[in-house]
């Protein structure tokens, strides 16, 4: 404990406090506005990755030779990805997890999306899903986000 005597001559208490802004209350802060109820909503200046890639279907060759293609051109073009390619967990059980994570945009790839040559891709922030063909995905995410 630790006391000093007042211009009264009364013993009072020492009283501290510390302030400091560190990354995680930034992080905590960020969290607290941007939510809905399925989880974290990352604004894309601060988001820990830039894409959520998700893979449906893993046991499928063809599927997964397409997403790590996908992956590797992503990451050349300079893209930050959380690559989701567990192959246990269904389509809905990844989607929730994604929405929970909060990662600003999600890329499915399966083999509905392949039999179109394309990849789905859906904003955290959105309900809306757009189909993009695989060829001009790159071109296509660095033109709109």
């Amino acid at each position: 404990n630790c006391y000093f005597t007042a211009k009264s001559g009364e013993k009072k208490a020492v009283i501290m406090g510390c302030y400091g802004f560190g990354l995680s209350r930034a992080m905590g802060a960020i969290v607290e506005i941007h939510y809905d109820k399925n989880g974290i909503l990352w604004p894309k200046e601060v988001a820990p990755f830039d894409l959520h890639l998700i893979e449906i279907r893993a046991e499928s060759s063809r599927v997964k030779k397409a997403t790590e293609k996908v992956y590797q051109t992503l990451q050349k073009a300079g893209f930050e990805i959380l690559y989701d390619d567990r192959a246990q967990k269904t389509a809905g059980e990844k989607f929730a997890d994604a929405d929970l994570i909060g990662i600003p945009l999600r890329i499915v790839i399966s083999r509905k999306t392949l039999a179109k040559d394309s990849v789905e891709i859906k904003k955290r922030s959105e309900e809306k899903v757009k189909l993009v063909k695989i060829t001009k995905l790159p071109q296509f995410l660095i033109s709109n986000f």
